[in-house]
């Protein structure tokens, strides 16, 4: 069953984008082969239909958004070390990893389930030696947390409270508690994109933001726009806490994109 979806999945690639070989495979998680990168896609058997153009392009896009997203205030360098704080599928590590190098060192933190399998794979898959992923939601004390699947995965969120048919249960931890643990010294980069959650970790990292020169956190005031709750609405947090942390903040008021504007870069004064 395996070998034929993924026949089957090969087939529907090459006929729709053939300038670009593609290949599905199965290892842990569904994947592609692009060129010489190899890309997690957990939804595959259920996504026969989409943009093959995309996907042929997901590691440029990958890399451009994180030139774009991330890097705008700083540009990581040779030897740095990066802290990714919901480092999601994977999406940023490539850029990350290769702007540290091989004498830097990136950790990549993603509690929901599939998500970190996805990441993990991915930073196999493509032998990026300079990154260690953890499964853990970063928050202000050790606590178990709900983790909720939206039907964009993107979306997924980490919250308090009871179980729900959508959510699962994931283990929350400090990031102050967990860098002592894991051997975490002087931070040259930390970035923040959590879906609102970043009121609640910003306090377990007080520590770890006293040996960082760097940072971007994404608030996301957006979604509370949006009506989703106003838990997201972080933004004024976000910026009072990194300004009482010592770092002098810009942001992107200017951009048209309804979230870039809630990226908040900041630099240690």
């Amino acid at each position: 069953m395996i070998d034929s979806i993924a026949q089957m999945a090969t087939e529907r690639a090459q006929a729709e984008w053939p300038d670009v070989k593609m290949e599905a495979f199965f290892d842990e998680v569904w994947g592609w082969r692009i060129g010489g990168y190899r890309i997690p896609d957990p939804e595959l058997p259920a996504r026969m239909e989409r943009d093959w153009g995309k996907l042929a392009g997901t590691v440029a896009k990958y890399r451009r958004d994180a030139e774009d997203y991330w890097f705008h205030a700083y540009k990581p360098t040779a030897g740095d070390v990066i802290v990714d704080v919901g480092a999601g599928r994977g999406e940023d590590v490539f850029a990350f990893s290769e702007a540290v190098g091989p004498t830097g060192k990136v950790w990549a933190l993603e509690p929901h389930p599939v998500s970190y399998l996805a990441l993990r794979k991915l930073c196999e898959w493509n032998g990026l030696t300079n990154v260690t992923t953890a499964q853990v939601a970063c928050v202000e004390r050790t606590e178990s947390l709900q983790m909720e699947t939206m039907p964009v995965w993107e979306s997924n969120y980490v919250r308090g409270g009871e179980a729900s048919e959508t959510s699962t249960a994931v283990a929350g931890r400090p990031l102050d508690e967990l860098s002592r643990e894991l051997g975490i010294g002087p931070i040259s980069f930390l970035k923040m994109n959590i879906e609102g959650a970043e009121r609640q970790a910003l306090p377990g990292c007080r520590e770890a933001l006293e040996r960082t020169a760097r940072v971007c956190i994404s608030a996301h005031d957006f979604r509370a726009n949006r009506g989703e709750g106003e838990s997201f609405r972080t933004l004024g947090f976000v910026r009072e806490f990194l300004g009482e942390s010592g770092f002098a903040l810009t942001t992107r008021d200017e951009d048209g994109r309804y979230y870039v504007p809630y990226h908040v870069h900041g630099r240690r004064a």
